[in-house]
């Protein structure tokens, strides 16, 4: 791999970014300063470091992040932080996989490996996605039928949801989609409204309780494995 490749990969910027570093003679490969941002890398020898700091390649990243609320699932930060300012890698190539909206918390994945994104978010396996849901007034269980047979909107009629009573005002709720607004909107239609929303479960994969809000981790590989 090219040593300006390899620099953008690892978060440095682009390989323009990559020749200043060099021109800087801020790079070092075996402990010896390079001039030659094209210089080809063997990964499985070379030792990399970056102003005396050893960069470590990975090409792949996969991270489980609990979302607070107020922010946004998108790169663009206007009226709120993007969760991409909770992770503490530099790559400029991360994907939020999936959304949530701005005030829901919860379970929110993000990668550079754009194959596992797919798979999560348009693979052809429906993958459910659990929601613990607070109401404004006690459920009423005969809206359960229709969730679980599929319930008409605007936009077509909904997948066949999951539903689970937890308390009078709460209920676990896994759907097979992610349109616009959409738990919201569906229990709109059991004539009551969200008051807290948070996901908790994407397929196999749960939040992890020991992640305080706003806090992250890596997925394990039997957790990648699950998609």
């Amino acid at each position: 791999m090219r040593l300006d490749k390899f620099l953008s990969t690892n978060g440095f910027g682009s390989r323009r970014d990559a020749k200043k570093l060099v021109k800087k003679k801020a790079i070092k490969v075996n402990d010896v300063i390079v001039r030659d941002p094209s210089m080809i890398l063997n990964l499985d020898h070379d030792t990399i470091k970056v102003n005396d700091i050893k960069i470590d390649y990975k090409k792949d990243v996969y991270y489980m992040l609990n979302k607070p609320a107020n922010t946004i699932s998108s790169h663009d930060a206007k009226d709120y932080p993007s969760v991409l300012d909770l992770i503490d890698d530099p790559r400029r190539d991360l994907i939020i996989v999936g959304r949530l909206d701005v005030d829901t918390e919860g379970l929110l994945l993000i990668t550079n490996d754009g194959q596992f994104s797919h798979r999560v978010s348009h693979g052809k396996k429906d993958i459910h996605k659990q929601y613990y849901v607070e109401l404004e007034e006690d459920f009423n269980s005969k809206f359960i039928k229709d969730l679980e047979h599929g319930i008409p909107m605007d936009d077509g009629i909904l997948k066949p949801a999951k539903v689970e009573l937890v308390s009078k005002k709460a209920i676990l709720l896994s759907i097979a989609e992610g349109k616009y607004h959409q738990v919201k909107r569906m229990m709109h239609y059991c004539e009551n409204e969200v008051t807290y929303l948070k996901r908790v479960q994407i397929g196999d994969l749960r939040l992890d309780k020991d992640l305080d809000l706003g806090e992250y981790r890596e997925l394990t590989e039997n957790e990648i494995k699950l998609f």
